[in-house]
């Protein structure tokens, strides 16, 4: 997998160029099925980053708070139930969503936005360790007029707070095209809150 390295900021301003280009490319005649939820987020990351000094940069880190988050021994310790949860990137909710985890190892995810290009995303997690969850989507991606755009693999790791009522961790977009060469990532911090039937 490439990963992207910013070492100056005329190369930040290079990279932020084309992927601007790129999501815009995706983003634009995208529906809002899931992939076009993804590729709305990537779009919105990329502003947001294009605004960020080099030291700003987000790094890719899959332990986000986990350690913070573990000493909290939750009263609820499983994942399973609805959450609230927000993607943010450069300090600013890039999108926000309703997830359902259910107990076989299954997640429903109901982005916010409009509802009428079919926007429910499904995805598969594990328990990888004490307090902590990893979930992967594989969507397909297709713009409006149906052309096939590629795959896009969305990842989140993890970690119960909050006495099993809030989690934190991290998240990745990675954009694969029809061939399933690697395009870009695009990483981030997901928080979350557990929605109480009571």
């Amino acid at each position: 997998m490439r990963k992207i390295t910013v070492s100056s900021p005329g190369k930040k301003c290079s990279i932020v160029v084309t992927l601007s280009v790129l999501i815009a490319t995706f983003s634009a005649t995208a529906m809002a099925q899931c992939g076009g939820s993804f590729s709305s987020m990537a779009a919105a990351a990329a502003l947001i980053q294009s605004q960020l000094p080099v030291s700003q940069s987000p790094v890719r880190n899959k332990s986000v708070a986990a350690s913070d988050a573990a000493k909290d021994n939750p009263v609820d310790p499983s994942i399973v139930g609805l959450w609230h949860i927000r993607f943010i990137v450069g300090g600013q909710t890039i999108q926000e969503a309703f997830q359902i985890w259910n107990s076989g190892g299954t997640e429903a995810h109901n982005p916010n936005v409009d509802p009428r290009g079919g926007s429910i995303c499904l995805g598969a997690w594990r328990q990888s360790a004490p307090q902590t969850f990893q979930l992967t989507h594989r969507v397909w991606n297709y713009d409006g007029a149906g052309t096939f755009l590629g795959t896009i693999h969305l990842n989140e790791t993890l970690t119960l707070g909050d006495r099993g009522s809030g989690h934190t961790g991290s998240f990745t977009l990675d954009f694969y095209d029809p061939s399933g060469n690697f395009l870009f990532e695009v990483p981030g911090t997901v928080v979350g809150e557990r929605i109480s039937p009571n």
